[in-house]
C-alpha cells in the first residue's frame, strides 16, 4: 500500500509514519521484532511506539537487522522533512506550562465543562473516552 499505491502511483514523497505500534491488536500477534519489519520494510519512515520506553530501545536493536536500503530510504525521507521545518520554538517549563494550561482550556471548551474535572485515573485514559 505505501510503496506501490502511495509513493508509486500517487507519487508521494514526504515522511510516512505508523500509527501506535504498541497496541495489544498489533504487538501481542506479532511481537516487537517483526511489528518494527513489517514497519519499515513495508514504506514507512517512521515506527511510532508512543507508550512504553522499553520498546522503544528494543525496537531500535532491532532495525540493525533491516536490510540497509530500507534504513537509508527511511533515514533519507526524514533527513529532508527535518530540512524543511522551522527551528522548534526555545524550550522552557514556564512556555510548557503555558501551552499546557492552553491546551487544558481547549479541551474543557470543546468537550464541555464536564472536561475540566481531573480524570480520576489521572490522566491514564482519554478524556475523549468519557464522552
Amino acid at each position: 500500500m505505501i510503496t506501490d499505491l502511495l509513493r508509486g502511483e500517487h507519487g508521494f514523497r514526504g515522511l510516512v509514519m505508523t500509527d501506535d505500534l504498541d497496541m495489544g491488536a498489533i504487538l501481542n500477534h506479532y511481537g516487537i521484532e517483526e511489528t518494527v519489519r513489517f514497519a519499515i520494510t513495508a514504506g514507512n519512515d517512521l515506527a511510532m511506539i508512543c507508550h512504553r520506553v522499553n520498546l522503544v530501545e528494543e525496537a531500535h536493536g532491532h532495525l540493525e537487522k533491516l536490510p540497509a536500503v530500507e534504513l537509508d530510504r527511511a533515514l533519507e525521507n526524514i533527513a529532508k522533512f527535518k530540512a524543511r521545518q522551522a527551528p522548534p520554538d526555545p524550550w522552557s517549563e514556564a512556555e510548557f506550562a503555558r501551552r499546557d494550561a492552553e491546551v487544558w482550556d481547549l479541551r474543557a471548551a470543546t468537550l464541555g465543562p464536564e472536561a475540566a474535572r481531573r480524570s480520576p485515573d489521572d490522566g491514564k485514559r482519554s478524556p475523549v473516552e468519557i464522552y
